[in-house]
């Protein structure tokens, strides 16, 4: 009778020890082995992502570095307000998302920084992520998308090696990103859209890249690039707007309202299969203190 007793209490017991929390918390002065609470908080993303329940939050209460870690769900990460939420990356990623086509993932208020990193965030696969108050320097990429959707919204990304943000299509699967309020400063290319990418800029500033942006479709058949940049400045990089379209009906354009275009060596190159590619304007950007504006724009009237 005792042991039966025991053992039913074990049962009824067991499952509230393996519960996980709808908000998990990280601190400097945590320990992974801990039940990552805000009370009882672990040491590291990764640990409190295991903690958590899919769709819920993962807060850094202190100012720490936090390492890198892979996101496979639903969730939120964020450091607290006034926190100095840190992500020292010296290689491969910094914060790697790979989960269902179905997933939503937000990162807030975080600073990666890379040491030889070659992306501070991969979005392998999940549908939407969304990037806010972030800060991101040095690395191969600052955010490279392969799959799914990219809304990035009051962040600044510096110093990367190649580019500040990457779609990255394969060809076949769409990637979609918005980017607003946000700076891209310092790489070979501040917004590059390769095959079937394509981007929503608005308000932004993307300045002392090789290339501001560039949108280029060379793969399969019918594949479609396109950006649209609105309100934007776009200064003091070699090439201002890039569009490149080769191959099978492939075609690469760019939209331009109310932005500014200067101290460019080129501010608008069109190259490729000759009408797959082109630059349209709304008729009120600015062109200022260029050495060529480069290729005419295709005039296109508000509807």
């Amino acid at each position: 009778m005792f042991k039966r007793a025991a053992s039913l209490l074990t049962l009824l017991i067991a499952p509230a020890s393996f519960a996980l929390n709808n908000r998990s918390a990280v601190s400097v002065n945590g320990s992974d082995l801990n039940p990552c609470t805000v009370a009882s908080p672990c040491r590291s993303f990764g640990a409190a992502i295991a903690q958590t329940n899919p769709g819920g939050e993962i807060v850094a209460l202190d100012s720490a570095g936090y390492g890198p870690f892979t996101i496979t769900g639903t969730f939120t990460v964020s450091g607290a307000p006034g926190v100095h939420a840190a992500i020292t990356v010296p290689s491969g990623t910094g914060i790697t998302i790979n989960g269902a086509a179905t997933d939503r993932v937000t990162l807030r208020n975080l600073v990666l920084i890379g040491t030889g990193a070659a992306s501070l965030i991969q979005q392998v696969q999940a549908a939407e992520v969304r990037v806010l108050n972030c800060l991101m320097r040095g690395a191969g990429s600052g955010i490279e998308v392969d799959f799914g959707r990219l809304a990035v919204d009051h962040s600044t990304i510096l110093d990367q090696v190649n580019n500040c943000v990457y779609g990255h299509s394969n060809g076949t699967d769409p990637v979609q990103m918005t980017i607003d309020n946000s700076l891209l400063e310092g790489g070979i290319t501040g917004i590059y859209l390769f095959a079937r990418s394509s981007a929503m800029v608005t308000k932004c500033t993307i300045s002392g890249n090789v290339t501001g942006v560039y949108v280029l479709s060379n793969v399969g058949m019918a594949v479609h690039g396109m950006a649209t940049i609105e309100r934007s400045t776009i200064a003091y990089n070699y090439y201002g707007v890039y569009v490149y379209a080769a191959g099978m009906d492939n075609t690469a354009r760019a939209y331009l309202a109310q932005d500014e275009i200067s101290y460019s060596a080129v501010a608008v190159t069109i190259s490729g299969a000759q009408g797959a590619t082109n630059v349209y304007s709304f008729n009120n950007n600015r062109f200022t203190e260029n050495v060529s504006n480069g290729d005419p724009l295709t005039p296109i009237a508000f509807q």
